[in-house]
């Protein structure tokens, strides 16, 4: 028999264990990723094993595993061949849900067995153990717990398998030195007390398959044989999204073509946060539409879908009363430009003379490069921008961002800002001039879309609350490693997903 088993397998399985009544086949349960399975797991499982005679694991599918970036680093099925080549297991599940509660139901333990780690239940930090426990005693079953070596497999990838010994190593020892483990989850834990306002415009990413054929035959080209389409919210409504799963409440105002509903209803994702859209009737939403081969993940050709022209005087209109609805002095305002045609030099000059903590990220594309720079902001308490963009603005190449940059800072009034340099990292500056460097973490890029507005989003949040630039580096460079690893903006890292990745990297 196998031991990997599907659902309706285990429960037949499950059916004539329990049909035979026999003692010794009392049916024990471990549950969890186990990415990199360790010598602290082997001693889980058997130890687990005294409850009973027939052990079950069962590991979590990979698509609801939100432990940060590089995570899973195994995919399910070698983690699922890895523990079933383990003598001591009998059968091995492939749960297909983010917690151990459809297993639970399924199986009906006498024996749910968990780590050293959980057996105080008030510091699971996802708060699933009580959930789970109410479970496994609704079936007659027990929560047990087994002693002895523990170790996070979270830890032991990134010092072993992802960062080793090099830099980056150092570079965490270093962090540790000012700032511990529980300062910066506690950080992380301010962010649920924010209400943020995002501004700007709204984009749809798709991003179409595709394989190279072979040179046309009677022009200079290369064709291509098209396969699928996926569509992402980008723009300010994947700054809202990373902003929905952090913060207390999350606003956006943006304006949209009268055919968003339809790339809406084809995205079919439910919204966490509030939405105030616009509609633009002679302008269609803007689609960023980009193909690359299916074999590389290598853009091959990217086309946009906008009108280039400025939005008429009636929507600007509409976003001005919007906004002036949402500035106090305690507001924390996102502005995610574009440069599309929403910012308007009256909405500029409101943004800027209101009280808000005003947030600014202009970026640089195909659509405006060289046309929209930070200059036209006058005041800014939070700058984003990547090294290419600094150079446009000021119109030279290989700067020295630490003789620049400050000067920028002093400039606009900002509390800090930021400079996302791509596989080197990012740098933080604060209003004293100084300079932290954090480095990249990620390890498999996917797509950079999206990455700067990720930090836009993380960097912004943590200066209103007046964070120490490390913390806003670290937690920064996390974020973006987590968007780079997924084509479009098609999840965010959440609050529970980035303190277990934090834990694992400085714990």
């Amino acid at each position: 028999m196998p031991k990997i088993l599907e659902k309706e397998d285990l429960v037949l399985l499950v059916s004539e264990i329990r049909r035979k009544g026999e003692s010794k086949d009392r049916i024990v349960l471990c549950h969890g990723v186990f990415d990199l399975v360790h010598p602290g797991h082997l001693e889980h499982f058997r130890k687990a094993k005294e409850f009973g005679e027939f052990l079950i694991v069962s590991t979590t599918a990979d698509k609801f595993i939100n432990k940060g970036p590089n995570r899973p680093y195994f995919n399910q099925e070698r983690r699922a061949d890895f523990l079933a080549a383990l003598e001591l297991v009998d059968v091995v599940y492939v749960e297909n849900s983010d917690s151990a509660l459809e297993v639970i139901n399924l199986v009906r333990p006498n024996f749910y067995v968990k780590g050293p780690d959980y057996r105080t239940l008030h510091e699971d930090i996802t708060g699933k153990i009580f959930l789970e426990k109410e479970a496994v005693e609704k079936h007659g079953g027990q929560l047990v717990f087994t002693d002895g070596f523990t170790s996070s497999s979270t830890t032991l990838i990134n010092d072993s398998l992802v960062f080793q010994d090099g830099p980056i190593r150092k570079w965490i020892r270093k962090y540790k030195e000012k700032i511990s483990l529980e300062e910066t989850i506690g950080w992380i834990d301010q962010l649920r007390t924010l209400d943020v306002c995002i501004v700007g415009e709204t984009i749809i990413d798709a991003y179409t398959s595709c394989k190279p054929l072979s040179k046309s035959s009677k022009d200079p080209i290369l064709a291509f044989h098209r396969f699928t389409t996926q569509k992402f919210m980008g723009g300010v409504l994947a700054i809202a999204d990373s902003c929905a799963n952090w913060s207390k409440t999350a606003l956006v105002t943006t304006v949209c073509g009268k055919d968003f509903k339809i790339h809406s209803n084809e995205i079919n994702k439910k919204y966490k946060y509030e939405l105030n859209l616009i509609e633009e009737q002679a302008s269609p939403t803007i689609v960023k539409h980009r193909f690359y081969d299916l074999n590389s993940g290598n853009r091959v050709f990217e086309y946009y879908d906008f009108n280039p022209e400025s939005i008429s005087e009636t929507t600007q209109q509409k976003i001005l009363e919007s906004i002036g609805r949402q500035l106090n002095s305690n507001s924390l305002l996102l502005v995610a430009d574009y440069g599309h045609g929403f910012f308007a030099d009256e909405l500029i000059k409101k943004l800027c003379e209101s009280n808000a903590f005003l947030a600014v990220n202009t970026q640089a594309n195909a659509g405006n490069r060289g046309f929209n720079t930070f200059s036209k902001y006058p005041r800014i308490d939070f700058l984003s921008l990547n090294g290419g963009e600094l150079e446009l603005e000021l119109r030279k190449k290989e700067l020295h961002y630490e003789e620049v940059v400050p000067e920028i800072v002093k400039e606009k009034g900002c509390r800090n800002a930021v400079v996302t340099l791509g596989g080197d990292g990012l740098l933080v500056f604060d209003s004293n001039g100084s300079v932290f460097e954090a480095p990249a973490f990620a390890v498999k890029v996917v797509d950079k879309v999206g990455a700067g507005d990720s930090v836009l989003a993380m960097a912004s949040m943590l200066s209103y609350l007046n964070a120490p630039k490390e913390v806003i580096g670290l937690l920064s460079s996390v974020i973006a490693a987590f968007e780079v690893s997924q084509l479009g903006h098609k999840d965010s890292l959440d609050i529970i997903g980035l303190k277990k990745y934090v834990i694992g990297l400085l714990g």
